[in-house]
């Protein structure tokens, strides 16, 4: 008798551990290619603080140690919004960059950016013609609200779309500055 009531009892258990869970780890990939070396876009991008310049969604930057790994910066988007980013990785050969954002406060949510966390890596590499440069901004991130049923504008799918927008408009920023135009 015991063993059919943790039976029906860990069955109707199961549905509510299927669901306790909290938002699922999202990613993006945004691509340009640029008519440019890849040596003069990694130019564009070496320094970590030069988002500021390529990125019209970032209006200061301020960074602690140049671009050594284990450097802070501080960036502060057009909307007023200020977040702390750590460089994890600075690679002048292969022309890679992987930083992530410092962990938020608990509750915080950046106007026009509802995600939690972010890290992301940029990589510059010559196209297989030889006249052009691909560069990639991938990232890893969690939507801010951490419960099942998001606002609207707190989905993964808005998480998404948000950080697909900062990485195309750096991009964007990154072929104009590396074209000259």
């Amino acid at each position: 008798m015991n063993d059919l009531k943790l039976a029906l009892l860990s069955i109707l258990l199961i549905p509510s551990f299927v669901f306790a869970h909290g938002p699922s780890r999202q990613k993006a990939l945004v691509s340009i290619e640029v008519e440019a070396s890849p040596d003069k876009v990694w130019e564009v991008i070496s320094d970590f603080c030069s988002i500021e310049k390529w990125n019209s969604m970032v209006k200061t930057c301020s960074a602690s140690q140049d671009s050594k790994k284990g450097s802070i910066r501080i960036i502060e988007y057009d909307t007023g919004e200020s977040v702390s980013e750590k460089l994890f990785k600075h690679d002048a050969v292969n022309m890679k960059i992987l930083y992530a954002m410092e962990q938020l406060e608990k509750g915080r949510i950046i106007k026009g950016l509802p995600i939690a966390t972010l890290s992301t890596g940029i990589s510059v590499t010559l196209v297989d013609d030889g006249t052009s440069t691909l560069v990639q901004m991938k990232g890893a991130f969690y939507r801010a609200f951490p419960g099942p049923t998001p606002p609207e504008d707190q989905t993964d799918a808005a998480a998404i779309e948000a950080v697909k927008i900062l990485y195309e408009t750096g991009l964007e920023g990154i072929k104009v500055a590396a074209e000259g135009k």
